[in-house]
Formats: C-alpha cells, sequence, structure tokens
C-alpha cells in the first residue's frame, strides 16, 4: 500500500500506535494468532511503526482496540463503540475505500461506520468461516509434483490467477491501470516462493498462494482448480499437499471460506480443517 498520514488526533480520540507500544501490540496479535496473521507478518517485518506495509490505529491503547490498515482493513480488539470511532479515523486516513475482514461481530461494528463514508460494497460476506488444520495431513491425501511457481511461469501462473479473480470475486483483475497492480501481486507472490501449482500439459490445474506467513500460522488463500479438472479431488490433493508441507516448517494451516461454497469446504474438510472462527469480508 502506499503510505498515509496519520489520521488527525481528534478523530473520537483514535490515534496511531507509538513504538513504544510494541510489547502491547505484539500481545493483541499473539492473543489471535490465526486472525491476525497478515498484521502479525507487517509487525515481524517492521514492529508497530507505520510504514508502506500498513499501520496501527487505537482508541484507548492497544490493549483495548486496535485495527490494522494494509491493503485491506482488519480490526483486531474493541467493542462496537471502539470500531465505530476506529470506523472514522480508518476513513479519514483518505486512503479508501478497501476491502474489510475479519471476526464477524468486529467487521459489522467497523462497518457501521466505514460503510457511511465509502457507501455500499461489491459485497458483504458475512457467512464466512476461518478454518484451520490442527492435525497432521494424513500421508494419503497429497497431491504429487504440487510446488511453488517461479518468476519465469509469471504468464502462465497470471491465467490461472486471473481466472480464479474473476470467479471468486465477480470482477477484472485487468480493470484497474491496466491489470498493473494485480500483475504486481502476482509477481510478488511468486518471488517470494508463496504461489503453489500443479502444472500439466504447460497449464495450472492447481494454484494456491499462501498470503501470510508468522512465527506460527501460515494462512491461505487463492486456492483454484481449473473448471474442466474439478470432481476429481484435485482441490483436496493439492490443498493437502500445501498444508503438508507448511507443516513440515512448524506452521499451523489456515484460509477463509464463504460458508455457501459448499465444494471448496468439502475439500478443506477432507484435508482436516475445521472451522476455528466465525469470519467476515467485505468487498470493495
Amino acid at each position: 500500500m502506499t503510505d498515509t498520514v496519520a489520521p488527525p488526533a481528534d478523530v473520537g480520540g483514535c490515534r496511531e500506535v507509538a513504538a513504544r507500544e510494541a510489547r502491547e501490540v505484539l500481545g493483541v496479535l499473539e492473543s489471535d494468532p490465526l486472525v491476525s496473521a497478515p498484521a502479525a507478518e507487517k509487525f515481524a517485518a517492521s514492529g508497530a511503526r507505520a510504514g508502506s506495509e500498513g499501520r496501527f490505529l487505537t482508541l484507548g491503547g492497544p490493549e483495548r482496540s486496535l485495527v490494522f490498515v494494509g491493503s485491506s482493513v482488519l480490526p483486531l480488539r474493541g467493542d462496537a463503540r471502539d470500531h465505530l470511532e476506529l470506523g472514522r479515523a480508518v476513513a479519514g486516513l483518505g486512503f479508501g475505500p478497501m476491502s474489510v475482514h475479519g471476526r464477524r461481530h468486529h467487521v459489522a461494528a467497523l462497518w457501521e461506520s466505514l460503510g457511511n463514508s465509502w457507501g455500499d460494497p461489491r459485497d458483504y460476506r458475512a457467512g464466512q468461516f476461518l478454518m484451520v488444520l490442527d492435525r497432521p495431513v494424513h500421508p494419503s491425501l497429497p497431491l504429487g509434483g504440487i510446488r511453488p511457481a517461479g518468476l519465469a511461469e509469471f504468464e502462465t501462473v497470471l491465467t490461472a490467477a486471473a481466472a480464479m479473480y474473476r470467479e471468486e470475486l465477480c470482477s477484472d483483475p485487468f480493470a484497474v491501470g491496466a491489470g498493473i497492480p494485480f500483475r504486481r501481486r502476482v509477481a510478488r507472490s511468486l518471488s517470494r516462493g508463496r504461489t503453489w501449482v500443479g502444472v500439466d500439459d504447460g497449464e495450472v490445474f492447481f494454484k494456491a498462494d499462501v498470503a501470510a506467513i508468522t512465527p506460527r500460522v501460515a494462512q491461505l488463500q487463492g486456492i483454484w482448480v481449473r473448471p474442466d479438472r474439478r470432481g476429481a479431488g484435485l482441490g483436496t490433493g493439492g490443498t493437502a499437499a500445501v498444508c503438508a508441507a507448511l507443516q513440515s516448517r512448524g506452521l499451523t494451516p489456515s484460509l477463509v471460506v464463504n460458508g455457501a461454497n459448499v465444494a471448496a469446504r468439502s475439500a478443506y474438510l477432507r484435508v482436516g480443517m475445521v472451522d476455528a472462527v466465525d469470519y467476515a469480508t467485505v468487498l470493495m
């Protein structure tokens, strides 16, 4: 994200957290490791201070309330009143609108004020679940050949990523800036070894991205199987392969899924994942 200025000090008393509050911020992140993974990865890289990767806002100190504003908005702690004020502060950054996600009740409270500033969302997915794999992957499940893709495979992976984006988000990833922001995200994921693929005859038939990694958790997103290859267990096997690789590094795999996506939820349940958090996402 582009660096932003701090919100005015009089926006309901909300402010950016101070560097001296890093210990308190870390305590909040560690108290909810599954939900906080995107924020915790930023914190591990640059601490509590604001920067190009995001910033933390609070009302009354991190132990009372905390919201992370990165490429999206993630409420982490606070009651309904706190999030009402923090929503006004986020809008006051002048950077939005952007997507909002997190625990269902936190998103609802934050969106009450954000929605007044940002307008109607493209989609409000209030029936999501954050799932977690808290047991070893059964050795019979991983699909062979699933591996991290390299930058040399950019165009091939871009085609699959765009197909997933259109299907999942009902939007054209190339509509904004000729797709430059989308292309950059795909390239960055490839350069970090975060995109896993299965390739057959030069085409990607399975794709999964590791969106965030902390010392404890790896959060997956963008899991996709080519439509003409669905129904053969590739989603289960591919996801199991990525999860097994992450577990071998001592990480707990997690992901967010729409409650209405019966096929995806069934695949993740077969891998061994269970519902851990009632979740929601507001897409702008």
